[in-house]
């Protein structure tokens, strides 16, 4: 034991030693890591003091034998590891990708400098573990597969196909458990990391337990494992690695993965997430909703994540958003852009004076404001509606005619002095007007703008209760007239 101290964990551990060229720190925090799986697993009280977790796992514990043995395992496999591969970070480099698809590796997304360009997960455990959140409980587990495999792989014979392979499933399961799957409990770790273990050993998945991984999740990845054979793999792969997606493909469909392609071209670099908005809702209904809000998405690429994963929270994910994505995929392999579909709409919209809630939503951009593309909406009709910021109602919201005609208005409507007469507040108000002093406030038929101790009623004229006038272009005109007859005066 004390020859590895000397030289073999003295060797793994020194690429990783500290600007004064001291390894300690780094050990400690790589002891703590696998002393903590084996509280995880055995039920013992999880310590940050080393001495106490010497005594109650390697010393008094009757498995302490057995977990000298795991200890002292877990650290011969980094060093073997550098014996096959030349370095640790090679053995990451052979099976990880950043944040694009490589063949036959596992994309795992992580951006935080001691992961590495090799998504090197020991070099980040050792860095960070304990540290901050940069190393979570999922980077915890995922770390705990990899050592599962290279200190088994040989007396348990599992290839490096085997491994890649269930891996994939590994990173599939884990990062799509977000809703509350993973935690720091102690008996959800401890059923975790089994259920780590009975994959990395076997490719089994179903192990019952009590807390598991997401069920959605583990219901596909069995599907996966029952259509490897009819399915093309590599592009499944190769949709499943993109950073949107990180392994749910059941949205899309096994039937339409010659759809993929289109849709890596559409959402990779950076996408045009306002005009994919925009060509989605002139194709169809694409929301998603619970009890309570609405949602699409916009310029925010995490908006756009939320709504490719199926969520036990939110209804019409199939019927709308995913029906909906593949139509545009479609259209778009077809040889039609976003720019087409979007116009076409428009123009078919004009044409016949049919200003329905998607027309304006399509039309004008600024429709959908905020940073999680949330929205209210009055199921009475479906003009009155209000975007917000964020979740809760209480935070900066908006209603979204009033802000597009903000928007328009805001630059180009200015006093003698160059000052701006059109103001909007962010929590709900109406649209200020400040020559004449006025407000316009709006509503299910059009707008209704006060002056002095007047108000007008300014309805559009519908038919079936859907407008048959561009409502946010009649409130303009007359807005404008308005300020310039002031203005005049």
């Amino acid at each position: 034991m004390n020859h590895k101290f000397d030289v073999e964990w003295a060797d793994t551990f020194f690429p990783y030693r500290n600007q004064d060229d001291i390894v300690d720190n780094e050990f400690m925090r790589y002891f703590f890591y696998i002393s903590h799986i084996l509280c995880y697993e055995q039920g013992i009280k999880k310590s940050n003091d080393e001495f106490e977790l010497i005594k109650l796992i390697y010393s008094e514990s009757p498995n302490a034998v057995a977990n000298r043995q795991y200890l002292e395992d877990a650290f011969d496999c980094w060093y073997n590891v550098i014996t096959d591969y030349k370095t640790i970070d090679d053995f990451f480099k052979k099976f990880l990708s950043g944040f694009e698809y490589e063949k036959g590796k596992v994309a795992t997304f992580k951006s935080v400098r001691e992961y590495r360009e090799t998504q090197n997960f020991f070099h980040a455990c050792v860095k960070l573990y304990q540290v901050n959140n940069h190393f979570s409980y999922s980077d915890f587990l995922f770390l705990y597969g990899i050592i599962t495999y290279l200190m088994n792989k040989d007396k348990d014979n599992i290839t490096e196909e085997d491994f890649i392979d269930r891996l994939r499933t590994l990173r599939n399961l884990i990062w799509n458990s977000n809703s509350g799957e993973i935690r720091g409990d102690a008996d959800y770790m401890k059923d975790l990391l089994c259920q780590v273990k009975e994959l990395m050993w076997t490719g089994n998945i179903n192990k019952p337990l009590t807390h598991k991984f997401n069920g959605i999740q583990t219901y596909e990845e069995v599907e996966k494992k029952k259509k490897k054979q009819e399915i093309d793999i590599e592009t499944l792969h190769r949709f499943e690695d993109h950073p949107l997606i990180y392994g749910y493909v059941s949205g899309l469909g096994y039937d339409n993965l010659d759809l993929v392609g289109k849709f890596l071209s559409l959402f990779s670099g950076t996408p045009d997430f306002v005009n994919i908005h925009r060509a989605l809702l002139a194709i169809g209904d694409y929301r998603q909703n619970d009890s309570n809000r609405y949602y699409m998405g916009n310029h925010n690429r995490a908006t756009w994540s939320q709504l490719l994963h199926k969520s036990r929270n939110r209804n019409n994910f199939e019927e709308n958003t995913m029906a909906v994505l593949r139509s545009l995929l479609q259209r778009i392999k077809n040889g039609e852009t976003l720019d087409d579909i979007i116009n076409k709409f428009i123009s078919e919209k004009e044409n016949t004076n049919t200003y329905d809630w998607r027309y304006y939503f399509v039309k004008y951009p600024d429709m959908l404001r905020g940073a999680d593309g949330e929205l209210t909406w009055d199921e009475s009709n479906e003009y009155i509606c209000t975007t917000l910021n964020k979740h809760q109602f209480n935070g900066q919201h908006w209603n979204p005619f009033l802000n597009v005609i903000y928007q328009n208005l805001s630059d180009k409507l200015l006093d003698k002095d160059g000052k701006k007469i059109i103001g909007l507040g962010n929590y709900g108000e109406n649209l200020n007007i400040l020559k004449p002093i006025s407000s316009l406030a709006a509503t299910g038929t059009g707008f209704i703008y006060y002056h002095q101790e007047t108000n007008k009623v300014w309805d559009v004229e519908q038919e079936d209760s859907i407008d048959k006038v561009d409502r946010i272009a009649f409130a303009i005109e007359k807005i404008k007239k308005i300020v310039q007859d002031n203005m005049n005066t």
